[in-house]
């Protein structure tokens, strides 16, 4: 596979939508990452981030060009939302994944990896890299979640700290990811440890300490 689609999502003011990573793997070419579709100063510097991100959780580096696209082009695309979108279509393209799931000799072993491996047509991802590859909490997840569930999407990889807010969306399984490397296993379907974060919205607020908040009565000069 030298192209791959990776469904991920942003916010524009205050909508979001969802968004197409598109990553098309060369052959030939100066190694280096080119971002199109209206990417912002943050969303152009992921090319360093993801491919430090890549070499440093075990992958081989890649050779070639690599052009990414983010569709829809006419809306411009801001934050650090794509690494991780960006380094799974990377490494799907250049088939560095695949080649991990035949690792193992045991025929039942693969053909078990690709009755858990996910359906790219209706799982999202979404969080920042760090150049050691780990998964970064990023802003604006909830809005996001709402909007990829509503246009189908049943399972959402985001940063563990982002994992809770956006389990509160009914009809989406949630995978907290720490690393670029877990994120790729549970695409691939290796990891089978990794359970969707149940999240309710109660027990959310129930721990918020009303006891905390402030009591108006003790204002004075002012009628209540």
């Amino acid at each position: 596979m030298a192209l791959a689609k990776i469904i991920s999502g942003a916010v524009s003011g205050i909508e979001a939508f969802r968004v197409e990573v598109e990553t098309d793997v060369g052959m030939t070419g100066d190694p280096q990452i080119v971002i199109v579709g209206l990417p912002d100063a943050a969303v152009r510097e992921s090319q360093h981030r993801v491919s430090s991100a890549v070499a440093n959780s075990g992958y081989e580096p890649f050779f070639g060009r690599i052009t990414v696209n983010l569709a829809p082009a006419d809306i411009r695309k801001e934050g650090p939302f794509f690494d991780l979108p960006i380094a799974v279509g990377i490494l799907l393209a250049s088939g560095a994944l695949s080649a991990a799931s035949g690792k193992s000799s045991n025929k039942a072993d693969k053909e078990l990896f690709e009755s858990r491996a996910m359906d790219l047509d209706t799982v999202a991802m979404i969080g920042e890299l760090s150049l050691a590859g780990e998964v970064r909490r990023v802003r604006g997840v909830l809005p996001i979640a709402i909007k990829l569930r509503e246009l189908g999407i049943t399972k959402f990889l985001v940063p563990v700290e982002n994992a809770v807010e956006a389990a509160v969306v009914e009809g989406l399984e949630v995978y907290p990811v720490k690393n670029l490397r877990q994120a790729a296993q549970i695409m691939i379907g290796e990891d089978v440890l990794t359970k969707p974060v149940i999240s309710n919205v109660r027990e959310i607020y129930s721990e918020h300490d009303s006891s905390s908040d402030p009591d108006y009565y003790e204002v004075k000069g002012q009628e209540m």
